[in-house]
């Protein structure tokens, strides 16, 4: 009989996004595409596997580990984020507990930064760092050999004790290779988010992102951008349309558009492949014109989700944003235009951010035609410049995600830059202003009312309103 695996995707209840977890909860609860990924490898190549969505489900405790062993597994797998990890060290300690002979497996972002401190839990016994589809069927298959799982590449193991963190894998560019994700192993109906028709989907066409902005790392992709052909992305969007009829098909690559022909030619087999559905795309204001804001609309996008960050020059060339003031507006305006839905993403408390910088964000983005604005206090996340010159000027003590990740910080503190300019409640205080100031304001309520042409308009408006005053508190 061949071994089962149980690939879960568990509760990260953390209060780093942009908004507190209850409103993200109202927001948005999205499918784990990794490990969709990786059930589809496995199941391609005859191993049965099985998806368990705790955080869907709001599975904790007895109730999560009496799921664990009604699956019986023989190896159980966690996706992680380094900010969630606190929570996957738990439920993995959970899952052991339900199957004491059951091989527990650790991947995800977090794998890829600090792997090593990551399997020095007992009840963890290897992780897997950099794509997983390979090297986790490489595991599966030796596991069902009975071969040694102590020398294969892209894992941390435990060896008489010791930890060994083994060569890395090479990163895969053969991203057609790969089967598409198991999406009928995971309970669709469950998955919701605001604005979204249903049946919604969710994808992604590239790994990475070819950019450096301070604040992000792309360590865990590869630091660079990997493409899917327009066919292969096509075949999978068919699928989704055809088979299941989605209505909506959500995009999330880091930056969609970077390459202006391939998203030219995804746009063109879209219409004519015929495919009726509504998407989203994430992009840079200076990676999108015209041609392709024409291409993206014939074919069916009706959101465009910009990365802006600040509306301060300064501040703007102290991320390393690579893009101005100026040609925010522009293409802000011309995706407006254009017929789009437009959405915009800002940080406040940068490292040398003061009042004067804050309010030019603020103040920022109310002047752009934007139909949704995300704040966020900065937090700088590990393997990132910001985190390292947060280090260095003293803003944090040590390196504060490898202490996390022991086990030895709290799960819902986070290394915000505190400075003379203010302190952690003054900066909650400026998002809770920043959210208020953009959405109560007279004008955007009376466009957002008068804007009303169904009963789910209604519903998206009333939910929006009820995260608005969660994060009032």
């Amino acid at each position: 009989m061949k071994p089962k695996t149980l690939l879960v995707k568990y509760n990260e209840d953390t209060n780093i996004r942009p908004i507190p977890d209850q409103a993200e909860k109202t927001l948005q609860v999205y499918p784990a595409l990794g490990i969709m990924y990786l059930a589809a490898v496995l199941r391609h190549e005859g191993y049965p596997v099985e998806i368990l969505d705790a955080h869907v489900h709001d599975l904790y405790g007895a109730e999560f580990q009496k799921a664990v062993q009604d699956a019986k597994p023989h190896i159980i797998g966690f996706t992680s984020t380094t900010v969630g990890w606190p929570n996957v060290v738990e439920a993995a300690r959970l899952a052991k507990e339900a199957v004491p002979e059951a091989l527990i497996v650790v991947g995800g972002p977090q794998l890829q930064i600090y792997p090593r401190e990551s399997v020095t839990f007992p009840w963890i016994d290897l992780a897997v760092t950099g794509d997983g589809e390979e090297t986790f069927l490489e595991l599966v298959q030796r596991y069902d050999g009975g071969q040694s799982l102590d020398d294969i590449l892209g894992t941390c193991v435990k060896v008489d004790g010791e930890v060994r963190l083994n060569p890395p894998r090479q990163w895969s560019r053969k991203l057609d290779d790969l089967p598409f994700p198991a999406v009928d192993l995971t309970p669709w109906d469950r998955y919701h988010a605001l604005t979204i028709e249903k049946p919604f989907f969710n994808m992604i066409t590239t790994r990475g992102c070819p950019y450096k902005c301070s604040y992000c790392s792309q360590v865990y992709a590869g630091d660079t951008i990997r493409y899917r052909s327009p066919e292969n992305v096509l075949e999978e969007m068919e699928i989704y349309v055809k088979k299941y009829g989605a209505r909506e098909i959500i995009m999330f690559d880091e930056t969609f558009t970077v390459k202006k022909s391939r998203v030219m030619k995804i746009c063109e087999g879209i219409v004519e492949r015929k495919l009726k559905f509504g998407f989203d795309v994430r992009t840079r204001v200076d990676c999108l014109d015209e041609d392709m804001m024409s291409a993206l609309k014939e074919a069916g996008c009706k959101r465009i989700h910009f990365g802006i960050e600040s509306g301060s020059p300064r501040i703007l060339k102290a991320m390393n944003k690579g893009i101005t003031v100026e040609k925010i507006r522009e293409t802000v305006s011309k995706a407006k235009k254009a017929g789009f839905s437009t959405r915009g993403f800002f940080m406040i408390g940068y490292l040398d951010e003061d009042m004067s910088t804050y309010e030019e964000t603020v103040r920022f983005s109310q002047t752009l035609p934007l139909d949704w604005a995300s704040y966020s206090i900065t937090t700088p996340l590990p393997h990132t410049g910001l985190y390292r010159e947060a280090m260095k000027r003293g803003y944090i003590d040590g390196d504060y995600w490898k202490d996390y990740t022991l086990l030895k910080k709290g799960r819902d503190s986070f290394p915000h830059l505190i400075t003379e300019h203010w302190d952690e409640g003054k900066l909650k205080n400026m998002l809770s202003k920043a959210y208020s100031r953009f959405y109560l304001r007279p004008q955007y309520v009376w466009r957002r009312l008068s804007g009303i042409r169904s009963f789910n308009d209604v519903k998206d408006l009333v939910g929006g309103f009820k995260v608005l005053m969660m994060l009032q508190h």
